[in-house]
């Protein structure tokens, strides 16, 4: 098998070349496969290239230096390594690999093993069991990365933990017609293009797999813009999942819980208020019952459909999705109470309604997701 492992830098002459003998020494543990570290400096003034150059030296065969004329963007200099490598190399699998000192090279074999076990794109995971992130780094960052994987996973429904990853190999075979290859096709041209990569994996159902890696600090602290990163990412999962917008099943969910909604609100005026069948305190709480049976009916054969398979058994399902939706009309009834209590008139009192409504709508579909069709732990499958 011959693998290619890109390395983007500039300004990396701190890091690169320790990084470069290191990346050696495993790889020459693993001589069962091809191959080649390709490092795309873009012009960097301050000697990367020819530290790279002389490293390519210690290192015949292996080391080989792509130099872009100017700085693009890690994606761009990513892309020319991903051409190369697939036109240039006939490898049959690439690794992203950042040069700061990050990412474990002892890792990379580890994620090519995934890939021998039938996955066709494996990703170095901080947020699965097994992996970290470095304790010394900022409360923001950590709650910034987390929230970006999740806001991400969400959104687009992505099948991994760490969506915002940049440890990963791709089978060439499967996947190289589903990417993005060319620049017009990037959404971004700066850390978060890793998003778009994913997102178009998973559009082409790729077997995705994550292998726990634990997450180094930046060699040499070299200072980037770990916010700025996020953010982009934020901007990018809003257009791809616009591109995409009648795939996203949110809007599945928010068609079945309109029609709870209607349901209980024509059963609680036919048999509560109309026919008088019922008095209206019992029938609004048969209504809301009925409305979740209705519902759970309608996410297992419209919303979740494609999930079953993967989740609990059905009655445990049922259960969870009772009590998220008990959970959701607390909401409601918390967010309005306390309004009724600081003596709200009907506008603000129809806002918290309102509110509590919202709330509870993202808490069933976020639950509904993750917890009551969300993959079981047997089915060595990811959550999402």
């Amino acid at each position: 098998m011959k693998v290619a492992v890109i390395i983007p830098t500039y300004n990396e002459a701190g890091a690169i070349g320790g990084l470069l003998d290191e990346l050696a020494g495993v790889l020459s543990g693993a001589p069962r496969y091809e191959w080649r570290v390709l490092v795309v400096d873009a012009n960097s003034p301050d000697g990367t290239a020819g530290i790279v150059r002389a490293a390519a030296e210690r290192h015949p065969g292996l080391i080989e230096l792509l130099e872009e004329p100017e700085k693009r963007g890690i994606a761009a200099a990513y892309l020319l390594g991903m051409r190369y490598a697939i036109d240039t190399l006939r490898a049959d699998v690439f690794v992203e690999f950042d040069g700061d000192g990050q990412h474990d090279p002892r890792d990379i074999p580890r994620l090519i093993r995934a890939l021998e076990e039938g996955a066709d794109y494996a990703i170095g995971s901080r947020y699965v069991e097994g992996g970290a992130i470095p304790r010394e780094w900022a409360l923001y960052r950590k709650i910034l990365s987390r929230f970006g994987s999740l806001y991400a996973r969400l959104l687009l429904e992505l099948p991994v933990h760490d969506a915002t990853s940049g440890l990963k190999a791709t089978r060439v075979a499967t996947l190289a017609a589903a990417l993005p290859l060319e620049e017009r096709q990037l959404v971004s041209r700066q850390y978060a293009y890793k998003l778009q990569f994913l997102y178009a994996a998973a559009l082409a159902g790729a077997r995705i797999r994550e292998i726990p890696i634990t997450f180094r600090m930046r060699a040499h602290d070299i200072s980037k813009s770990a916010a700025g990163d996020i953010f982009e990412s934020l901007r990018l999962t809003l257009i791809l999942r616009a591109r995409t917008l009648a795939r996203w099943r949110l809007l599945r969910v928010a068609l079945v819980s309109g029609a709870g909604l209607l349901f209980q609100a024509a059963f609680f005026e036919i048999a509560g208020v109309w026919l008088h069948l019922l008095a209206p305190s019992i029938a609004v709480l048969i209504a809301g019952e009925l409305a979740v049976f209705l519902n759970f009916a309608l996410h297992e054969r419209f919303s979740f459909r494609d999930k079953r398979e993967a989740a609990a058994p059905l009655a445990p399902r049922l259960v969870r999705f009772q009590i998220l939706s008990l959970l959701s009309i607390a909401a409601q009834w918390i967010l309005v109470h306390a309004a009724e209590l600081a003596g709200a008139g009907p506008l603000l009192l129809n806002i918290a309604y309102a509110l509590g409504v919202a709330l509870g709508f993202l808490a069933i579909y976020a639950g509904a997701y993750f917890w009551v069709w969300g993959a079981r732990a047997d089915t060595g499958t990811s959550a999402l």
